[in-house]
């Protein structure tokens, strides 16, 4: 794994009812970030998917904040694969980028390296973005310092 490799969600404004976070996904060869909107549910989704996937219960798992393409809001969305049988993953990430153009041709599509345990550990800290003020981050792969 390369120490470029990380996800970094944070939260920078809440309501009621949403969430926006900044999303700051980074691997050797390209480092993109997207504002994202989610609810508490929609961050429960994500923690499900990956227990699934870190349980067996799913060889592969698949989540995202919003419907891709023009007619939404910016969507990520996060692919979990095993790159090999002692305990290496990877996530195919897959970003809308809200820079002016459509979001079905501005975007982009990579993979992170990341292990077992840090997935796990990225996945219990999740709940951080619903409980935690304004700021409260989560990095997959470790403190990632901009």
């Amino acid at each position: 794994m390369r120490l470029t490799d990380y996800i970094r969600m944070q939260k920078i404004w809440q309501d009621d009812e949403i969430i926006e976070l900044k999303v700051v996904c980074s691997s050797e060869v390209i480092t993109a970030s997207a504002k994202i909107y989610v609810s508490d549910s929609i961050i429960d989704d994500l923690i499900y998917q990956i227990k699934q996937f870190l349980n067996g219960n799913a060889i592969e798992s698949f989540w995202a904040n919003e419907e891709l393409g023009d007619n939404s809001t910016a969507c990520v969305s996060l692919h979990f694969l095993h790159k090999d049988k002692v305990g290496h993953l990877l996530v195919e990430v897959y970003m809308e980028l809200d820079d002016g153009g459509k979001l079905s041709t501005h975007n982009c599509c990579f993979y992170i390296n990341t292990e077992v345990g840090l997935l796990t550990e990225f996945c219990e800290r999740l709940p951080r973005l619903k409980k935690e003020s304004i700021d409260a981050t989560v990095v997959l792969n470790g403190d990632v310092i901009e």
